[in-house]
């Protein structure tokens, strides 16, 4: 797998024939949002920019969190969604959510040549690594 630093753009997908404008977001589904909701927004320091009957969007409106009535319990299998939070120095941030008592799965390690990445879980067990450029 070769990873590359993306260009700095608009997000938009490039294929000519393509419907698909681009990535709009991820949402993180719960069945709790006490956990969920602190843990993105205050240890992570997503700002909230929109709430509305147990749904949370966050961090510029590409996260959002929210209760889902077929979501029970943790997450079964971890690694099938990995959410990606680009940072300008990844070492620090893993320093950081580590003293405030994020458990880390992966420290801080270079991934390729360009890039640095840390891996978490957040509360209800799903993947999270901190993505730094070099």
């Amino acid at each position: 797998m070769i990873l590359e630093q993306p260009e700095v753009g608009t997000g938009e997908c490039h294929q000519e024939h393509s419907v698909i404008k681009g990535f709009q977001g991820i949402i993180i589904s719960t069945d709790d949002l006490t956990q969920l909701l602190p843990f993105y927004r205050d240890i992570l320091g997503l700002g909230t920019q929109m709430e509305s009957n147990g749904f949370v969007v966050l961090g510029g409106g590409q996260i959002a969190v929210g209760l889902h009535s077929e979501v029970k319990g943790k997450s079964r299998d971890p690694n099938r969604v990995i959410v990606n939070l680009s940072v300008d120095n990844c070492q620090v941030e893993y320093e950081r959510l580590k003293g405030l008592g994020v458990k880390f799965i992966r420290e801080p390690s270079r991934e390729a040549q360009d890039l640095k990445i840390a891996t978490f879980l957040d509360p209800d067990g799903n993947t999270l690594q901190l993505f730094e450029w070099v």
